[in-house]
């Protein structure tokens, strides 16, 4: 049996008829850039989010990029955030000037440690925004996270990108800091058919900001206000992402589900592994499956023999990607990020994924260890 960490061709079955009616209302209506589908997206999107507004960009370092740039980051300016996401959460700003500066994270949950974000806090100066990461799907420690950065005086702007509509207390993740970012990456709880973004925002400035930058900074037809970019959600993606929206809570449901076999069937005859948690405040949407061991590689490999996808999501913490050595820090720095990144594996789990598959990767898990 060959089972794939991902598999978008199961992912189209039964959505075939709307994707293709998308299509075609796209190509009559000759709108193709910022039009109806755009609009009736955002506005959905913003009431699933349960915020005011959504900005639809062409990714989600654009939604990064230009949800920092709207708070008002300059080059020089600092902001916190984790070393075990993906390089995008820095990158999207570095490229800037802006100077990423890093705290360690919950071993557990493997989320930013609101402890370890006061103690950077504490000891940096002039940090201006905090990037807390809803990682693989799991709510960061909202509450705690903006105790700490409401005390210092520091803006919290969510990096959602893994995490469309999990819970932090009954609450969607996005709707706590002043902007959120979402990633539409094909591989994503919600993903489009090609690189996609957006943001959300309850701030009628933030929003106003965002549409002015992704449109080559126009307040009116050729009245260029700022610099800009070029980073307009198409009306093809958009569509498609309106198709999918109304699934997203089910296929999440369907996500949870899968989960709780790969937590049942291991902890039958327990592996030496780590599986993920789930904390008693928060709805995981599992984005990724992510389990700990400490011979992954080996494991790795061993599922790959058997036609079994894994994949590891992030082997090297940003601190020590040869792009950020500027910035001085050194192997040790965030142990449990570091820690984490030399153990995690992400297993298959999407949501056409078949239970019987989920019991095949467990048994071939539970056969590398009796080897």
């Amino acid at each position: 049996m060959t089972v794939k960490i991902f598999d978008l061709e199961r992912e189209y079955e039964g959505l075939e008829s709307e994707l293709v009616a998308a299509f075609e209302r796209v190509c009559k209506s000759g709108e193709f850039i910022l039009g109806k589908e755009v609009a009736a997206f955002e506005e959905a999107f913003a009431r699933y989010t349960g915020v005011h507004f959504a900005v639809g960009v062409g990714s989600g370092t654009d939604a990064l990029r230009l949800g920092g740039l709207a708070l008002g980051l300059k080059s020089g300016d600092k902001v916190v955030t984790t070393p075990n996401t993906y390089v995008a959460t820095v990158m999207a700003l570095s490229i800037h000037g802006i100077v990423p500066v890093f705290c360690d994270i919950d071993p557990e949950d493997m989320t930013m440690d609101p402890g370890a974000l006061e103690e950077v806090l504490k000891a940096t100066s002039g940090v201006k925004v905090c990037i807390p990461v809803h990682l693989y799907g799991h709510p960061c420690r909202m509450d705690e996270i903006m105790d700490v950065c409401g005390r210092f005086g520091v803006t919290v702007f969510e990096d959602a990108c893994q995490a469309h509509g999990a819970l932090y207390k009954g609450r969607k993740v996005g709707t706590f800091g002043v902007a959120a970012a979402f990633s539409f990456y094909p591989t994503k709880n919600l993903g489009a058919y090609g690189d996609a973004g957006g943001l959300v925002t309850a701030d009628r400035g933030i929003y106003d900001a965002i549409c002015r930058l992704r449109n080559y900074g126009q307040t009116g037809k050729h009245v260029h206000a700022i610099e800009g970019f070029n980073s307009r959600l198409d009306e093809l993606q958009a569509a498609i992402l309106s198709v999918k929206l109304p699934g997203l809570d089910a296929a999440n449901e369907k996500r949870r589900h899968l989960a709780d076999i790969y937590g049942m069937d291991l902890e039958e005859d327990p592996p030496p592994l780590v599986l993920p948690v789930e904390k008693p405040w928060a709805r995981h949407v599992y984005h990724l499956y992510v389990i700990r061991c400490a011979e992954r590689d080996h494991l790795s490999q061993f599922l790959k023999a058997r036609g079994i996808g894994s994949l590891v999501h992030y082997p090297t913490p940003i601190h020590l990607q040869e792009a950020y050595r500027r910035l001085g820090y050194s192997k040790g720095a965030f142990p449990q990020a570091e820690k984490a990144a030399s153990e995690i594996l992400s297993l298959p789990l999407y949501p056409a994924l078949k239970e019987e598959e989920v019991v095949s990767v467990c048994t071939a898990i539970r056969a590398f260890y009796r080897r």
